[in-house]
């Protein structure tokens, strides 16, 4: 094999194991990524808990509230059907709410209302509380995985070809050194 050859090869090689290694790098946790191989529901679980119970879920929604006790945190979410990856779907769609326990301080103000999180965990019973003046069943989740998922950054586009295309105004770099015309 020539020298043109063997770095050719060399350089496919470095550029596969780079792309193999980049897609490794994820940071959402692995159990919140694969979906567990029993899939219990959460209106199913608030139904018949009693026969689920150390089940293992994954669910996710947007978080309600964040309650902090001496050893645990609290998290009450409504639940929303997820992607493959785990992520909560944005919609209106919603699976109920659930309470999940973890087992370490989370701060409120990171985790606060309207953030979107998954956990897994076993299903450790039901609570009846109140929504409103509401009698519910919360289906609880002793949580040994969590992920709060990124915040969506609203983008405004605006696009204004005078101003934005180099390609459409001929004197583009020269309009910082001059004065507008008018």
């Amino acid at each position: 094999m020539d020298m043109k050859g063997q770095f050719l090869k060399t350089g496919v090689l470095g550029l596969l194991a780079a792309l193999l290694l980049g897609a490794c790098a994820s940071q959402v946790p692995l159990p919140i990524r694969t979906a567990p191989a029993t899939s219990l529901s959460q209106s199913e679980a608030g139904v018949n808990a009693a026969t689920h119970m150390g089940e293992t879920v994954r669910w996710g929604g947007t978080i309600i509230e964040t309650v902090n006790h001496e050893k645990v945190t609290r998290l009450t979410v409504l639940g929303r059907p997820l992607h493959k990856d785990g992520e909560p779907k944005a919609g209106d769609d919603s699976a109920g709410r659930f309470i999940a326990v973890v087992s370490t301080f989370l701060d409120p103000n990171v985790y606060a209302a309207n953030r979107q999180v998954t956990v897994t965990g076993v299903l450790a019973g039901t609570e009846v509380g109140q929504v409103g003046e509401h009698t519910y069943t919360y289906p609880v989740v002793d949580a040994d995985n969590w992920y709060l998922w990124p915040r969506e950054v609203a983008r405004s586009y605006r696009y204004d070809p005078w101003y934005d295309d180099p390609f459409y105004d001929p004197w583009y770099l020269d309009r910082w050194h001059y004065p507008p015309a008018w």
